[in-house]
């Protein structure tokens, strides 16, 4: 894979982040429904929905993780619709994020991938069409795609994404949370929306449709659904480039999570589990929620990773994200150490440009 060419070669950013927000909101709703015993039950019976089995073995533990200091996550942003589905379409993961819950140190730790990464993905005992049989070299979000080709199970997308994360990453997945970009859109709505103070100007067209076009002004003002999801996404009209979009996620996460917990969510109830519902499946189950109401501290406490690298076109004509190893190898070391319930820390300005600044960092290898 050694052959490419230049002509698109360029640095880029990690994918956003974006659905992460829901995850987090998700664990916000249950720690509220704890105190409001009415809506625990609508709650529960929601997430009783949303529930999936990977494993041919549907065997559930409901204490497996009563005295583990750590549970893993991985939260899968998709671009299928729950009427794509039901039409047959497939999804991409357009976002995909390892999250480590550390109970123990009372501190969250994230780590985003690209979307475009190139790495190896073994469809093995997997029946999908085009040639996918054995290990293949391809973008890591065409996991869950073709993996969801293989209809003997519907969740296979989920469990092709989650092995190549686990291969990738070396960490062992707990739990999985998928959701559409409907669901945040619906999410935010539903807390009527986010109050955030807005750099820069910008215009961009909606998700859902290219006739439409979303423009939002400099200053300090409330995001609808759609706006927020603009506004988290937008990689070119920064002056701060890929800082400032992280930077930026961080801070619809904060107001998200801060307006959750207040009285939008309670008063919002009903149309905020209606957004979850329609818009997520995931292996957690209403008795995770219950023991993860401890736990809700930790968010205050995050620590993000993210992997970077160099963006070419290869020979085969398709434009792949090479990951730079050694940064790769460095963080795969610091969430390992998360999962394992040590305290870890954020990577600073200096070591993030000792690995990207190093040219021979990319080898332009799947990993």
């Amino acid at each position: 894979m050694n052959s490419r060419t230049h002509t698109r070669r360029q640095r880029k950013g990690p994918s956003a982040f974006y659905k992460v927000f829901s995850a987090l909101v998700l664990i916000a709703i249950i720690a509220g429904s704890s105190i409001y015993g009415t809506a625990f039950y609508k709650a529960h019976n929601m997430l009783s929905g949303t529930q999936v089995t990977l494993e041919d073995d549907p065997t559930v533990e409901p204490t497996r993780f009563d005295k583990e200091d750590t549970e893993s996550f991985l939260i899968l942003g998709t671009d299928l619709s729950p009427k794509q589905k039901e039409k047959g379409q497939y999804g991409r993961s357009d976002v995909m994020i390892v999250v480590v819950l550390n109970k123990k140190e009372k501190q969250t730790t994230m780590l985003s991938i690209p979307r475009d990464s190139y790495v190896n993905i073994d469809y093995t005992g997997y029946n999908i069409p085009y040639g996918k049989t054995g290990l293949d070299q391809d973008k890591i979000t065409h996991a869950h795609y073709f993996g969801s080709m293989d209809e003997s199970n519907p969740y296979n997308g989920m469990r092709v994404a989650t092995d190549t994360v686990e291969n990738l990453v070396g960490l062992e997945i707990d739990h999985v949370v998928t959701l559409n970009f409907q669901g945040f859109v619906d999410m935010i709505n539903a807390i009527g929306g986010v109050e955030i103070d807005v750099k820069f100007p910008f215009e961009t067209i909606k998700h859902t449709t290219a006739k439409e076009t979303i423009v939002i002004s400099e200053g300090r003002q409330k995001l609808t659904g759609e706006e927020a999801l603009a506004y988290v996404r937008n990689r070119y009209d920064d002056p701060r480039g890929d800082i400032g979009r992280g930077q930026r996620q961080m801070e619809v996460i904060n107001a998200v999570l801060e307006q959750s917990l207040g009285t939008s969510l309670i008063n919002n109830y009903d149309k905020v589990l209606k957004a979850v519902g329609d818009n997520m499946e995931t292996t957690l189950g209403p008795n995770d929620y219950m023991r993860l109401i401890e736990d809700v501290g930790a968010l205050q406490n995050t620590v993000q990773y993210q992997l970077t690298g160099e963006g070419a076109r290869a020979a085969d004509g398709h434009f792949y994200y090479f990951l730079n190893e050694p940064l790769l190898e460095e963080v795969r070391y610091r969430v390992q150490q998360a999962d394992a319930g040590n305290p870890v820390e954020p990577m600073t300005d200096t070591e993030l440009e000792s690995y990207t600044l190093d040219p021979s960092g990319v080898t332009y290898e799947a990993q």
